[in-house]
């Protein structure tokens, strides 16, 4: 098994790589026919000798001075090399939110309303009761066969998965899918620093019984960062693409909520911090982006969906009455121009 997860940690190294191949054959280093080098560096320098140079007065086709024409913001955002337009887009997003620790967990703030983030156990917690955290753990063993190929690929992909209530491609929607790697930076960002501050231990950690199926995790396994970061993908694909509650998004992030507990580095509990930091910082990704809420709202996470997968979701939206509801608030501004663009551009893709 230690063999296995080396290399599933090659793998997830290679994901990375071929993603960033990605972004090198568009960045701002490429010529028009292909790729930088210096041998094209130097056949364009020697073509460029033949060239007339300075152009006569009389030829030029407008003055030097206040009559360059400036890119607007949607040209500026498609022209930018992807690493940039990705800073841009999870800076506007990300602003301004704040996690500090408090005497039982860590308090997250800023935009939001605030609320607290709690471990599932601490020194004080009765063993038998953190046994009951595990035992729940080990009970989804029997699930692993089935969920495996789900388990390895989610380690480094869940815009696929989530993609299947609407099919994205790359080719097809360039700017959602930069929208939706900034919601998910911004997410981390708040998630890294919850798990910072309460420093649980993984369930393998504490009974060699778990013998989780891919490598632990060395950080702290509350919050859950995937299920933090699949229900707030979620939540924003519901507000981009729908505009409206999705469940069947919701459906596909808790499954990816429980793999995690399937594979055996998570306990219940995680998951459902994660779900409530998603649902506290859904309305204001949605509002920064100009868009309606779908998601519900932390009080009603904490108070009705504490259980967890897709039998949670179910039970959840079961008893709400009369079902899932649309956004309430009308859509308005997005808070930067970057933001803004993109999503305009999002939109203008999935035909919206």
């Amino acid at each position: 098994m230690p063999f296995a997860n080396a290399s599933n940690a090659s793998n997830a190294s290679n994901a990375s790589n071929a993603s960033n191949a990605s972004n090198a054959s568009g960045s701002e280093h490429a010529h028009a026919g292909q790729d930088t080098s210096s041998r094209l560096s130097g056949a364009l320098d020697a073509a460029g000798l033949v060239l007339p140079g300075r152009v006569p007065a009389k030829l030029k086709p407008y003055p030097l001075t206040g009559a360059v024409p400036a890119p607007g913001s949607a040209e500026a955002l498609r022209r930018l090399n992807p690493r940039h337009r990705h800073v841009l887009l999870t800076e506007a997003l990300a602003a301004g939110f704040v996690v500090e620790p408090t005497a039982g967990g860590a308090r997250l703030g800023g935009p939001m309303a605030s609320f607290e983030v709690v471990p599932p156990f601490d020194a004080a917690t009765p063993e038998e009761d953190v046994a009951r955290q595990v035992e729940r753990v080990l009970d989804r063993r029997w699930l692993r066969a089935e969920r495996m190929d789900e388990i390895l690929e989610q380690q480094t992909d869940l815009v696929s998965f989530l993609s299947l209530v609407h099919p994205i491609s790359p080719a097809g929607h360039p700017m959602l899918l930069a929208l939706l790697s900034a919601v998910h930076a911004a997410t981390v960002r708040v998630t890294v620093q919850a798990k910072h501050i309460l420093s649980t231990p993984r369930p393998g950690f504490l009974s060699s019984a778990v013998a989780p199926v891919i490598q632990t995790p060395a950080h702290s396994a509350c919050p859950s960062g995937h299920a933090t970061e699949a229900f707030s993908l979620a939540f924003a694909m519901e507000a981009l693409l729908f505009g409206a509650p999705s469940l069947e998004l919701r459906l596909i992030a808790a499954r990816i909520e429980e793999n995690r507990i399937v594979a055996g580095v998570h306990y219940e509990h995680d998951g459902w911090q994660g779900r409530r930091i998603a649902a506290g910082l859904a309305p204001v990704f949605a509002a920064r982006m100009g868009l309606g809420p779908t998601a519900p709202s932390v009080g009603d996470v904490t108070a009705g969906w504490t259980a967890p997968g897709e039998e949670g979701v179910l039970a959840f939206h079961g008893s709400l009455e009369g079902g899932l509801q649309p956004a309430a608030a009308a859509p308005g501004a997005a808070s930067s121009p970057a933001l803004g663009a993109a999503v305009a551009a999002a939109l203008a893709e999935i035909g919206a």
